[in-house]
């Protein structure tokens, strides 16, 4: 296997040097949890299929905006960070002046003016008597060298802090340098952080795993399924996350002390913006439970990475509200009980980075995850990953992400017309893509019909990969539903297969993914169509005990 989790191995091991084979496996190689089974199936088709990809997570850009590439080639010239870049492009033959971030501001448009980020920075960073000047003049022209060990993150972390926070307060959560950690495992690492924070206990050496309850909607970040149970954790999915479903949730689970509530601003699998009413329902179900029972609060991990990837309406991350926008200014504010998580990997189109910025006005949570950061080995950012990051996430012009929130928008609404096309000739709706509001992902429906023999969306999957027969020219590559969270019958109760495909892939594969699935519909409707399934998911299931996978889902 070449997947994301590596090559999968036979279950036992040769004997441990002299102790002979009674003992039995030690170490576990081969793994048969879901997420590795569907990316075992995938890298099988791949040896002899051109696949049209459809899977990945890509922003549809194959690069960050400009500034964000000239950042780092300043950077490796001459060794210093954004204010010095901001600086130099204004003003390279003179000292810095705070003029100079107004001139860079005017010239290049950045979403998030770098001079609002000084005005977050010089308190922040000011020694008794410092002028805003001599802050401004220290931090343009620091030099780190490429090769000196440094404490914090990178050398440049007052900065990334600064930048990571102005953004915060840009998209409606006020925050402070000093309310934000920075993480160099991306999203994940973070999220790793946080689990272990509400799920894990330390006393001296001694380290408990407490376990905890993490509730998710349907739709959830892939990769999060695996984290909660690395702690002892278990994921609860709801079909829709609302104020109703988290206020009955909590009160189903009310003798558990460790719970938490996964908010993502919008769904990874269909597309689903948190919406101002929305995120003030779950907001008061939370701050109404927390008042009531201060023993036992709940924790929210808010994954805000595709902040303003919206296509339908505006979305609002749940740590903005507080209990003053309910009407009811004794519940607080909830950027006190969330962790709000920012990459610049979505929306800003700079997934190798591997940077996440996080946020809260908590400081138990933030102490707790910033201990587990440094646990993790998760703290030590490269020096141009993290400029590059907070360059990317606040210098990106508004007109470049509108423009690509456009593109999405248009890709959707050209493959609907294709989709509509294929189902007219076959007479029936066999196949249709639900309407998104933010991201950029095509939550695609396959109709059973379409599918006599499958049962799952992992079959659906399946059936995709290898409708070709011996075709090398042929399959597609999606994920199931079942991947994030959605179970037929369950959390979707549609009746159709879901699969996450992608609309950032590009005009050419979008075109080949709309042509092949129209051949797919083709071969699955003919007199063949029964035999070509049945092979498919004979196939699959040589490479992973599916149904058995599937029997023992738990979330």
């Amino acid at each position: 296997m070449t997947g994301e989790l590596g090559q999968a191995a036979d279950t036992m091991q040769p004997p441990l040097g002299g102790l002979g084979p009674t003992l039995g496996p030690v170490l576990q190689n081969r793994f048969d949890d879901l997420y590795t089974a569907v990316y075992a199936v995938l890298d099988d088709a791949k040896t002899d299929r051109d696949l049209v990809k459809l899977y990945k997570g890509s922003h549809p850009s194959p690069n960050p905006h400009s500034i964000v590439t000239d950042v780092g080639a300043f950077f490796y010239r001459q060794r210093r960070g954004l204010f010095g870049y901001a600086c130099d492009q204004a003003n390279p033959h003179h000292l810095p002046t705070l003029a100079d971030l107004h001139v860079f501001d005017a010239a290049q448009l950045p979403r998030v003016g770098i001079r609002s980020v000084f005005e977050l920075l010089y308190p922040a960073l000011a020694r008794p008597g410092e002028s805003s000047v001599d802050v401004l003049r220290y931090v343009a022209g620091r030099r780190h060298s490429l090769g000196a060990y440094r404490g914090g993150s990178s050398g440049f972390e007052e900065e990334g802090r600064a930048f990571a926070a102005a953004h915060f307060t840009s998209i409606g959560v006020p925050t402070l340098p000093g309310e934000v950690a920075i993480f160099c495992g991306g999203a994940k690492g973070a999220f790793m952080a946080f689990c272990a924070a509400i799920m894990c206990h330390r006393h001296h050496d001694n380290l408990h795993q407490l376990g905890g309850l993490l509730l998710t909607p349907a739709g959830y970040y892939q990769s999060l399924r695996l984290i909660p149970p690395q702690f002892g954790g278990t994921i609860h999915v709801t079909p829709d996350l609302s104020g109703r479903a988290v206020a009955n949730w909590l009160a189903a689970t009310a003798d558990h002390p460790r719970r938490c509530v996964y908010v993502p601003l919008v769904n990874n699998a269909d597309g689903a913006v948190l919406t101002q009413d929305r995120a003030r329902q779950v907001a008061h179900a939370i701050l109404a439970h927390n008042a009531a029972h201060p023993d036992r609060p709940v924790y929210v991990l808010a994954d805000d990475v595709y902040a303003l990837s919206f296509l339908d309406r505006p979305g609002l991350p749940i740590a903005a509200v507080t209990g003053a926008d309910l009407g009811e200014p004794g519940l607080g504010r909830m950027s006190d009980w969330t962790l709000s998580v920012v990459t610049p990997s979505k929306t800003f189109a700079l997934p190798t980075a591997r940077v996440a910025f996080a946020a809260t006005t908590n400081p138990a949570l933030r102490q707790a995850i910033v201990h587990y950061r440094t646990v993790l080995s998760q703290g030590r950012v490269p020096q141009v990953s993290e400029l590059t990051a907070a360059a990317a996430i606040c210098l990106t012009p508004q007109n470049w992400i509108d423009a690509w929130n456009a593109a999405c928008r248009n890709a959707l609404a050209s493959i609907t017309c294709n989709l509509d096309r294929i189902n007219a000739s076959l007479g029936y709706r066999a196949v249709w893509a639900d309407p998104i509001e933010g991201g950029w992902y095509l939550p695609l429906r396959l109709s059973p019909a379409l599918l006599p023999g499958a049962v799952s969306s992992v079959d659906a999957f399946a059936a995709l990969l290898h409708y070709g027969g011996a075709d090398r020219a042929s399959g597609i590559a999606l994920l199931p539903g079942e991947l994030f969270g959605h179970r037929l019958g369950q959390t979707d109760r549609s009746g159709a297969f879901l699969l996450r495909g992608t609309l950032a892939a590009g005009g050419s594969d979008l075109c080949r993914f709309v042509s092949r699935l129209g051949h797919a519909a083709t071969v699955w409707s003919g007199p063949t169509g029964p035999e070509v399934i049945a092979a498919a998911l004979r196939r699959a299931r040589t490479i992973a005990d599916l149904d058995a996978i599937l029997a023992s889902t738990r979330y």
